[in-house]
This record gives C-alpha cells, structure tokens and sequence, in this order.
C-alpha cells in the first residue's frame, strides 16, 4: 500500500459473530504510519459490543518510510500477538 504524508486510507476487515475477540491493528514503526480506530475514539458506551460487524481502521501516513502494519484477533484475556488476520507493507512518500 501507497501513503502520501498526511493521507489516511480506511480498511474494513470483517468479524466473527458469537466470539469474544477482539481486532487489534500495530505498526512496527509508528513514526512512520499511524493505526487508528475512528469508530472507537469517543467512546460513549464502553460495555456495547458489536459482534460479527466489520472492523473499521485509519492507516495514516507520518513520515516519510516503509513500515508493517498487521492485523490481529485474539480474546480479550489472551496474551501475545493473538491470530494474523491480515498484513500490509505501507510506503509512505511525499506530496
């Protein structure tokens, strides 16, 4: 994937229904590109779950760089990286 500094690309990636896990995205060089949940930024109710929805992430682009961004499902007591659901190598250029 191709980042310009300053632009944010959404990435969707469906849910199981009926599990309790949980869909975590990292970037192994945060200086570089940034993971966001923007349906989890005001959070009004913290106790509502929503089961088998997509999972809705910001990749943004920081500096200019290549970073990995992956992401993982794992139960909430669980420790560890949990199950790579998808990976991305995102470059980021300048404008």
């Amino acid at each position: 994937m191709r980042l310009q500094v300053g632009e944010i690309k959404e990435i969707s990636i469906p849910g199981r229904s009926g599990e309790d896990l949980q869909l975590v995205g990292t970037s192994d060089n945060q200086e570089v590109v940034d993971v966001s949940r923007p349906d989890l930024a005001p959070a009004v109710d913290t106790l509502k779950r929503t089961n088998g929805g997509p999972s809705v992430f910001q990749i943004k682009g920081i500096t200019v760089g290549t970073a990995n961004v992956v992401f993982s499902e794992k139960k909430a007591t669980e420790t560890g990286n949990g199950q790579i659901k998808r990976t991305y190598v995102v470059q980021v250029v300048s404008k």
